[in-house]
């Protein structure tokens, strides 16, 4: 174990990888599927040999730049690792190959949940596990790396917060064993929780109608964001509106990092006195009321005589959709279709495309912009509304002023144009490819938030297995640069962090 502990962390990366490989070999051999279970097995043994080499040959090699080193591992492992990940899912299929099965699985790290398989009931269930487990182990490393490496160096969200969330003043993260006690305490607190949560969930889903399998599935997508569906989505999982009213409270876990045990300041917990909560509950509560009055002026308008269920199915189907996407998970309740039959409208996508970029809480596993960043903007705005008014006004300081820094404004400002002209860049790159407009605007904000399933707001069938190579190569990218958010790119990049 202590010389595991001097490996490279990308090799530990590798490691673990390699080993979550014997869980599908394990369940394939359980259902019978043994040429399934030899190719895991077997892919397995190779990595973990491969990786045991790497790491004997590297284990001496001692990073000067500790900051950098982590987050150059944290870009490679995104860029490598799917390689090994979809190694054993190119062998079952080759007609995915390995450029297929590498945006597969960099689709699962990422959380994103952009799947090439329109039809996912034709593969077997080892296949769906093994896309859920690394999107859940995706999730659980997300989680792990904002709060022992982006957190001291005050970047991923922490940048905006006052001294004590991050390091103050904090750019270096300590020494590389610092460092590594860190992330090893941090991951032993974070993964009990996590996959104690997630086992919660699944029973809570199996009691409600679910398949057990599926049950599993849908819950470590929840956790971790990912939308990873063994059935194409929550109307093919059987577990019905009880399932979606379990289903509902654990996305609170993507909006406040609060949410579980493992804050970062003792003594603080989940309340409505946390600003993403409130931002939260504005947002999906406005979004929610405005998408039922349409419904409603829609149905009036047809004079239907079913309105009064409807109107139920309307606004929970609402409440939960712009919540599943507001936390980039993309997942869609099915009186989500209902109130669409109800009002015999257009489907509103374009309004969960702009819920997805909002983005959830900070140190979590959902992507976009982040509700604190939009948090430190919407007080900034009043605060300068209140100076056109009263020009020699005194700044107030309440509690929403003590959550964001004086400089946080500035930061999330400079986070939101880049996370724009990222869309821009994207959205021209994907037009160049042949796509039209509402595509390209679709794509690149379904990569840039982490959330896959937000293709089906184009509506039409559309899928990502349409895309040609180039595109996907972009989607990959965007996926990418979504995860580790624009500001910890360039950080990485800042010829400050390659200064001996």
């Amino acid at each position: 174990m202590s010389y595991l502990r001097r490996f490279p962390a990308l090799v530990i990366l590798i490691l673990i990888g390699a080993a979550l490989m014997l869980i599908p070999a394990v369940h394939a051999a359980q259902t019978g599927l043994w040429q399934v279970a030899r190719v895991f097995f077997y892919h397995a043994a190779f990595f973990i040999a491969l990786g045991c080499i790497l790491g004997l040959a590297t284990m001496n090699r001692v990073p000067r730049q500790p900051a950098r080193y982590h987050l150059m591992t944290l870009l490679l492992a995104y860029v490598l690792l799917p390689v090994v990940l979809g190694a054993p899912l190119a062998v079952l299929l080759p007609g995915l190959g390995i450029g297929g099965a590498y945006f597969e699985m960099l689709s699962c790290l990422t959380t994103t949940g952009a799947t090439l398989f329109d039809r996912p009931r034709l593969l077997p269930d080892t296949l769906h596990l093994w896309r859920a487990l690394i999107g859940w182990s995706g999730g659980l490393m997300i989680l792990v790396t904002a709060v022992a490496i982006l957190a001291p160096l005050n970047l991923g969200g922490f940048e905006i917060g006052q001294d004590g969330i991050g390091l103050r003043g904090g750019r270096s993260g300590g020494t590389i064993d610092e460092a590594s006690k860190r992330i090893l305490r941090q991951a032993g607190q974070i993964a009990p929780v996590y996959a104690g949560f997630t086992g919660f969930l699944a029973l809570c889903l199996i009691f409600a109608g679910a398949r057990p399998f599926v049950a599993l599935c849908h819950a470590m997508a929840v956790l971790s964001t990912s939308g990873i569906s063994p059935v194409g989505g929550l109307e093919g999982g059987q577990s019905g509106r009880l399932g979606e009213m379990a289903i509902l409270p654990f996305f609170l876990l993507a909006v406040s990092h609060r949410a579980m045990s493992f804050d970062l300041r003792r003594g603080h917990r989940l309340a409505l006195t946390d600003p993403q909560i409130q931002l939260m509950l504005i947002s999906v509560l406005s979004v929610t009321l405005l998408l039922f009055l349409r419904s409603f002026i829609g149905a009036a308008e047809i004079d239907r005589q079913d309105s009064p269920f409807r109107a139920l199915q309307a606004i929970w189907g609402s409440l939960f959709t712009v919540l599943s996407f507001l936390t980039t998970t993309g997942f869609e309740s099915p009186d989500w279709r209902a109130m669409q039959l109800w009002s015999h409208l257009p489907d509103p996508g374009t309004i969960l495309l702009g819920v997805a970029v909002m983005g959830g809480g900070i140190a979590t596993t959902a992507g976009g912009v982040k509700l604190l960043r939009l948090y430190a903007l919407y007080r900034h705005g009043l605060r300068e509304l209140d100076l056109l008014v009263h020009p020699s006004s005194v700044a107030r300081h309440g509690q929403g002023d003590r959550v964001v820094s004086e400089n946080g404004p500035r930061i999330a400002f400079v986070f939101l144009m880049l996370f724009l002209v990222s869309l821009g860049i994207l959205m021209i790159a994907f037009s160049l490819t042949g796509l039209e407009f509402d595509q390209s605007l679709a794509l690149g904000i379904a990569s840039l938030t982490t959330t896959g399933p937000a293709i089906r707001t184009l509506g039409g069938g559309a899928s990502y297995g349409d895309l040609d190579s180039w595109a996907r190569v972009l989607f990959a990218t965007g996926m990418i640069v979504g995860r580790m958010e624009t500001i910890v790119i360039i950080a990485l990049f800042n010829p400050a962090y390659w200064r001996h």
